[in-house]
């Protein structure tokens, strides 16, 4: 063959090695004498878990010197609730009192069931009826003489809901009905009204968590169970009273109301408690009285990340307005112009980052932030604390994402610091804690919320100074 014969341009090849290929891909497809098997996965089937809350009711009412009576027991289970071995509706289980006086008192004790899957319970309250119902002949008509609500309205509202005190504790579920006085015990470790203490009307203004170990910081959920007579334990204990020291306000008043248990799984699902307080949060409560401050406090074991907004410059710590730090917010400072935020909402944002250790206050979207780097991961809860002289500092909306999820949160989500009296020398502190964990914060969070601060007309002529108004952050 000649070279002329011998022409084989680049696309050629190509072409030819293509048709090669192809005639090889065809003889691998006709060959049927591979070792070949099939294996089946099969027998697949999903089946959704059950989550159904039910409640194991205790409970009795009685008055001074009379045996006991008005006891009732059974399952709260909505359309299944049962009483004496009968299907029974919901409100069978609530008191019917038509004689209710100073010395009278009751209680509820209500032990949590969750078939299947662990779920955390929730406690709150609704006013369904309040009225005044009239007037007998001694009760007073007018506010001086104790008619608070609604006074000289016959129709209005009455005074059962501020009269009635309650004491929601955790107890150890051994009621047992023996015709004597031998209501549960408080659960071991807890102490009477250790969930709430105060007037039904302050009760039903907050929601609150039941904690299936409340010895320990962070909620516990109530373990699921498939065994219908498992019930755990602790149990919640409703206590109410009425004092002797009420007077004839109360006379035939009406009072309504219902207790409503809220569950939601466990799983996938972060929930906190939060609590409001009087004074600086990090403290004891024998710190903040003996100073005068208030009579809450929370004992925080340490701080290891702050923020501070305040209003006015003064030297040292306080030099800047907005600052961050660790034990102390001392770097990082920022001023400012505080006159825009005057009686407006605005938005705040405390995070920490656990990849670069820092800490980051901002104010207005971020219009102000102050950053401190090298922290240590938070050992535990977040509190807030607002301060007020001659002005309102109100918080709201507060929000926590850990690790990038959102965290319900179980209680109040705001507070306020409000003082106005007039001579620039006392300032109110209020605060709100977020009882997490080390755990839930470690890898890292973000703290929300809005802060409304109204000055009153003296502020700047009796007041203005250095932290006359405040909004801090204190990470245990």
């Amino acid at each position: 063959m000649s070279k002329q014969d011998i022409t084989a341009t680049r696309r050629n090849v190509l072409l030819g090695l293509g048709t090669v290929g192809l005639a090889s891909a065809g003889a691998g497809l006709g060959t049927t004498a591979y070792f070949h098997d099939t294996e089946s996965f099969e027998g697949n089937s999903l089946q959704a878990g059950e989550f159904d809350l039910r409640v194991r009711f205790h409970g009795q009412y009685n008055e001074p010197g009379e045996p006991l009576f008005g006891q009732s027991n059974g399952i709260i289970d909505g359309v299944n609730s049962m009483a004496g071995g009968q299907s029974v509706s919901e409100s069978s289980f609530g008191y019917v009192v038509d004689d209710l006086k100073p010395g009278d008192w009751g209680f509820g004790e209500f032990c949590f069931q969750i078939i299947d899957n662990p779920g955390f319970v929730t406690l709150s309250g609704e006013v369904t009826q309040d009225s005044e119902n009239g007037y007998t002949e001694p009760e007073p008509t007018t506010a001086a003489d104790g008619d608070s609500n609604t006074p000289g309205d016959a129709a209005g509202e009455g005074e059962l809901l501020d009269a009635l005190l309650v004491d929601v504790s955790y107890s150890d579920g051994t009621f047992t009905n023996t015709g004597g006085n031998n209501a549960s015990q408080y659960a071991p470790g807890t102490a009477k009204g250790d969930v709430f203490s105060g007037t039904l009307r302050e009760f039903f203004a907050n929601e609150y968590l039941f904690d299936a170990d409340p010895t320990t910081v962070a909620a516990d959920p109530v373990p699921g169970t498939d065994n219908l007579g498992e019930f755990f334990n602790p149990c919640l204990l409703f206590e109410f009273h009425v004092p002797t020291s009420v007077g004839n306000e109360i006379q035939s008043d009406i009072l309504g109301f219902s207790l409503n248990f809220h569950a939601v799984q466990a799983r996938h699902n972060a929930v906190v408690a939060t609590d409001v307080g009087s004074g600086f949060v990090d403290v004891s409560p024998s710190v903040n009285a003996n100073g005068g401050y208030g009579t809450g406090g929370e004992s925080f074991a340490s701080k290891m990340i702050t923020g501070r907004a305040r209003y006015g410059d003064s030297g040292g710590a306080a030099e800047k307005e907005l600052t961050t730090g660790m034990a102390s917010p001392t770097g990082d400072g920022k001023n400012i112009d505080w006159a825009p935020f005057f009686g407006q909402s605005t938005p705040f944002t405390f995070s920490y980052d656990a990849n670069a250790a820092t800490g980051t206050f901002a104010l207005a979207n971020d219009a102000v932030t102050s950053t401190v780097s090298g922290v240590s991961a938070p050992a535990g809860r977040i509190g807030l604390q607002a301060k007020a002289n001659e002005a309102t500092v109100s918080v709201a909306n507060v929000a926590v994402t850990t690790d990038g999820s959102a965290t319900t949160l179980v209680g109040p989500a705001s507070f306020a610091a409000s003082n106005d009296d007039g001579d620039g020398s006392t300032r109110d502190i209020q605060y709100l804690v977020i009882e997490s964990d080390a755990a839930a914060l470690t890898n890292g969070f973000t703290l929300s919320g809005d802060v409304t601060i109204s000055p009153n007309g003296d502020f700047t002529s009796v007041a203005g100074a250095n932290e006359d108004i405040a909004l801090d952050v204190i990470v245990e």
